[in-house]
Formats: structure tokens, sequence, C-alpha cells
């Protein structure tokens, strides 16, 4: 009777054994359930904090559609390459213009001669662009200002100005390429 006993509580410890087992199967069948509907859908994109020590990654644009004309593609192309052999816009200029009067500016403002296209100046008193204070007629490359004429007179002090290298095509009416620079113009008390 004590080996029948015995036979039965070993029966009902298995059964306790093959519950906690069925448990923990569940259980880990629901968490991996749960990880996979987490994954499922689309990522929201999270941003990225500049002091986090991660470089910010940029996601693929929503709602595009494929080029339609593949020749207009490579002409994209070829016209990014031809750009990138002109070089851009050379600067040649001094940071500084000094002036005893508000108006007539000691300065050196040049279109380079490495340059290829014509270019006009133009400069403003405030970031907006709002106002223009000096607009210059086209200079040859190789050319520049050593003085200049603004049209509107600086107080006392020292201001910064936003001067506009502006290159023109050969109609002299298209913009080929503009770049803004800033600079200090010094007024004498």
């Amino acid at each position: 009777m004590e080996q029948n006993g015995q036979s039965v509580q070993n029966a009902q410890s298995m059964k306790k054994w093959i519950i906690i087992l069925l448990i923990v199967v569940c259980l880990l069948l629901v968490g991996v359930v749960a990880l996979f509907l987490n994954n499922r859908g689309p990522q929201p994109q999270q941003s990225v904090s500049v002091n986090s020590g991660e470089t910010p990654k940029l996601a693929y644009a929503e709602g595009v559609t494929v080029v339609e004309d593949p020749d207009a593609l490579q002409k994209a192309v070829d016209d990014m390459y031809a750009q990138a052999r002109e070089g851009g816009v050379a600067l040649e200029y001094k940071n500084s213009a000094s002036s005893t009067d508000g108006e007539t500016f000691s300065c050196y403002i040049a279109n380079a001669a490495r340059n290829t296209y014509d270019m006009y100046i133009d400069i403003y008193s405030d970031a907006e662009l709002t106002d223009e204070i000096f607009l210059s007629g086209l200079l040859r490359p190789g050319s520049a200002f050593d003085n200049i004429q603004l049209n509107k007179k600086l107080e006392p002090g020292t201001h910064t100005v936003y001067v506009g290298f502006t290159q023109v095509e050969e109609d002299l009416t298209t913009i080929h390429a503009q770049v803004f620079v800033t600079m200090e113009f010094t007024v004498a008390a």
C-alpha cells in the first residue's frame, strides 16, 4: 500500500511540474506575440538629441513617385556635375571696412579673378535683407572696390552688414549663383 501511495504522490508531483511548465510556456508565447506586434507596424520617427552623441539619420520621404522620364534623371545628374566643375562662387574680400563720415567706406570687395561670371554686390544693414544700403553695378572677374559710397548713412560704431555676391549669366539678367557673408563696417566717432 505504501508503494501505491508513493505512486499517487509522484503522479501529483508530476502534474504540478507539468502545470508550472505550461504556465511558463504560455507566458513566453505571450511575450513573443507582444514583441512581434510591437515591431510589426511602421516605426514612429524618433528625434535624436544633439547631446545624446548619436548621429541623426534622415528618413526617406513618403508619397513620392518614380521619375517618369529616365533621361530627366540623367540630365539632372549631368547638370550637377557641370555645376561642380564650375567651382561655385569664389569669394574675395576683407571682413572689415572703415569710414569717418558713415557714408564713404574704405574696403576691399572683389569679384575674384578665378570666377567665370560677372557679379554685383548688394549690402544690407539687416539680416532680413530688407534695408539695402548699397547696390553696385556689375564687376568683371578680377575687379574690385577699394571704397564704396552707401545709400544711407551709418551712425558711429561698428555695424554688422550682410553682403551679397551675386553672379549673373551672360544675358546679365539671370542669376547664376549667390552667396551672402557678413562684414563689419566701422564708423569712427
